[in-house]
């Protein structure tokens, strides 16, 4: 091997290992630490709507919710497809147990709120973990993203066809009730014509 290939060589690994680094280590470091932190201003969010005096801090809904993201905080790194697809067909094959969810327990618990409006934002701050999280999970793998935005441009190329098509329906409705080819004077000539 020359002096050149040797170089080449060592160029190419050291490239490559740069790059497995970014993909496999810091590139996942950033996701987990980004999730941790829109989790992190969620909580002080809610934490913050408390403290003003709109909900107590003792309430069920309230303390559910700040657990559910202490959780999302604490376990974000376990957050991913290949454990949740591990859950689900663990549930499966051992059979389900009883729905005795966090789900159950906070429907019960936000009825208990007569306030709508505190009802309501507190259902936007589960929603927003929500989002979060689903995010992480598509985010983190690249079959689901991948699907996930074959999706959306389906989704969307079927939104823009679904407008065309009102589009030329109201067109070909408006010119021929009011343009140059009017359904009346097609009628009146027709019964003209059998006459």
């Amino acid at each position: 091997m020359t002096v050149l290939q040797l170089s080449n060589a060592l160029q190419f690994f050291a490239v490559a290992g740069f790059w497995i680094f970014v993909f496999c280590k810091m590139i996942p470091d950033w996701r987990l630490d980004s999730f941790r932190q829109n989790i992190f201003a969620v909580r002080d969010e809610l934490f913050d709507y408390a403290a003003d005096g709109n909900i107590s801090f003792d309430h069920p809904a309230y303390i559910l919710l700040r657990k559910q993201m202490n959780g999302f905080i604490r376990y974000g790194h376990q957050l991913t497809v290949f454990r949740g697809l591990l859950t689900i067909a663990i549930h499966k094959i051992l059979g389900t147990p009883e729905r005795a969810s966090w789900h159950d327990a906070w429907e019960k618990a936000l009825n208990t709120i007569e306030d709508n409006s505190v009802r309501q934002k507190l259902e936007r701050f589960h929603r927003k973990s929500m989002v979060l999280a689903i995010g992480r999970l598509v985010s983190g793998s690249p079959l689901l993203l991948a699907l996930t935005s074959a999706f959306m441009v389906e989704f969307l190329f079927q939104g823009v066809r679904q407008s065309l098509m009102q589009l030329a329906k109201n067109a070909a409705k408006k010119a021929f009730s009011t343009g140059p080819i009017n359904d009346r004077l097609i009628e009146e000539a027709a019964q003209g014509e059998f006459a």
